[in-house]
């Protein structure tokens, strides 16, 4: 198949499953599907299926990402302005990552985890606060164009970009939107459940030698244990809401 129409067609995939996802009503069940890596999943099909330390680079960036627009957003910066310099941030970062640094897999992890024991460390028993003011959801409608079209462009910077590009937060960039007054639950979170990612990509690193549907499904199998794990074991205090 030629490149430019594969990357058309994962471009339509991904934006085509984000709508999906954003049209889910249960608030419940929509909480659970973002905590799936399926457009994550899609990328790294997208890229080849192969698993290296770009993917921890882009992990730990796109947490990052969300505590960016955090941070934008108690300055002062308009949500959309935050988003937009917090995803162009993350793909500058990206790109310096893993052009100028040559980090062994397996030291990448254990940075992470490292990184991660001191996060939870710290914020287990943070108390802050969130605003209880909803939010209007952005349409599917507008998703879907917008999501296809980044991730086009992304895709054919996959020489440049590597595993950045699966990392991408495609659904996080309208998450942070959605969930404005609760930021920082929404990344406190994601940090916290990013172990399981980390644990997937490690996954499909070891299994390598398998083909593509084998350690695909393997390494959500392992995903899905380790989330289960996490979410049981390590717990937040719940925000303290004002209006």
């Amino acid at each position: 198949m030629n490149e430019i129409l594969f990357d058309i067609i994962f471009a339509l995939v991904i934006g085509i499953v984000i709508a999906i996802i954003a049209s889910v009503k249960s608030t419940r069940t929509k909480a659970l599907i973002y905590s799936l890596p399926i457009p994550m999943t899609l990328a790294l099909i997208a890229t080849g299926g192969h698993v290296n330390t770009s993917h921890i680079i882009g992990l730990f960036l796109v947490t990052l990402f969300l505590w960016f627009v955090t941070y934008l957003k108690s300055k002062g910066a308009h949500i959309v302005v935050a988003d937009i310099i917090a995803a162009i941030a993350y793909i500058g970062a990206g790109y310096l990552m893993i052009t100028y640094t040559h980090i062994p897999f397996f030291v990448a992890f254990a940075v992470y985890v490292i990184l991660w024991l001191l996060f939870i460390s710290f914020y287990r028993e943070k108390k802050f606060k969130e605003s209880r003011k909803k939010v209007a959801k952005v349409s599917p409608l507008i998703k879907f164009p917008i999501v296809s079209i980044v991730a086009f462009v992304l895709l054919n910077l996959k020489s440049l970009l590597s595993g950045v590009i699966v990392t991408f937060p495609f659904s996080g960039v309208f998450a942070v939107i959605e969930t404005q007054n609760m930021l920082r639950t929404l990344s406190a979170t994601f940090a916290r459940n990013s172990l399981g990612m980390l644990i997937f990509f490690t996954t499909i690193y070891l299994a390598d030698d398998l083909g593509l549907v084998a350690k695909l499904i393997i390494g959500w199998a392992v995903y899905l244990v380790a989330l289960k794990l996490i979410t049981t074991f390590v717990t937040f205090r719940t925000p303290r809401l004002t209006n």
